[in-house]
């Protein structure tokens, strides 16, 4: 996993809207900050991908520094540091395989209702005779 730069900033009409300084074009916009940085983040993830399939070099993570010194991408979008919101996201590097999250155990509703058709089903099949 590498550690991206994702900068979030209020859009002037409202709204919030997330860039990635090392994925130009990628931005994320919504109505909250964190659903404008998942927005961004999965634009990146799609751009990973895209990457691995045609065996290209991910970019390179850029420092803080060095976005701030990249005056024409700041001004491109419009990116005022002092009400920037920075924050870093973790993207899969090409090859590196994706974690396998643990499988999730499914509701109580979910679990009492198989359970229920499961009695339900054996109760109305006919008991096997012996021979």
């Amino acid at each position: 996993m590498v550690d991206y730069l994702v900068v979030a900033l209020q859009h002037p009409s409202g709204g919030w809207v997330a860039v990635l300084p090392d994925f130009v074009g990628i931005t994320g916009r919504a109505t909250s900050m964190q659903h404008a940085i998942d927005r961004a983040t999965a634009g990146a993830r799609e751009f990973c991908a895209i990457v691995v399939g045609i065996r290209k070099a991910m970019p390179t993570p850029c420092e803080l520094g060095e976005a701030q010194r990249n005056h024409r991408w700041a001004k491109e979008y419009g990116i005022d540091w002092e009400h920037a919101v920075i924050q870093t996201v973790a993207l899969s590097y090409p090859g590196a395989g994706q974690r396998r999250s643990a499988a999730k155990r499914e509701s109580k509703v979910v679990e009492w209702s198989r359970r229920t058709a499961a009695r339900r089903m054996a109760q109305q099949q006919p008991p096997v005779a012996a021979e």
